[in-house]
């Protein structure tokens, strides 16, 4: 939970469209790899951290190609920790994550010089709220 925080404190202080870009590809990383972990840990959760963890890789993916993206580093993602606390915690954590990183993502898109990271930003936004909606359900 502790790389949940502090990917979520990267997000929210994120000032500018590449650092955003940068911060939504390590947030969409982490969810994918934490949804994807905690999917087998309660059956009635199942499809919402399968769904989660693939709008989490499309939204990365979204990222990927938008022109201020910087380089990711050859390590990014390799070094993700088993989730910790019960289910709930863990999709009300994601979901806080998520939102955020839905917000930032629109606000970078307002910002955004050229069309391609506009659309990136919108794109990827669209699936941080699809994720919050899924992992939110008991907000």
């Amino acid at each position: 939970m502790i790389q949940l925080k502090l990917t979520h404190q990267r997000v929210a202080g994120a000032g500018d469209v590449p650092a955003v870009l940068a911060a939504g590809w390590e947030a969409f990383e982490l969810v994918a790899a934490i949804a994807s972990a905690s999917a087998g840990d309660s059956p009635g959760m199942y499809p919402a951290f399968t769904l989660a963890a693939g709008s989490a890789v499309t939204g990365r993916d979204a990222l990927a190609f938008a022109p201020s993206m910087p380089p990711v580093p050859p390590d990014m993602g390799q070094n993700t920790p088993e989730p910790a606390g019960n289910v709930d915690e863990i999709a009300d954590a994601l979901a806080g994550l998520a939102s955020v990183l839905s917000g930032r993502l629109r606000r970078a898109a307002g910002l955004a010089a050229t069309a391609g990271d506009r659309s990136a930003c919108e794109d990827a936004a669209s699936e941080a709220e699809q994720i919050t909606r899924l992992l939110g359900m008991g907000d």
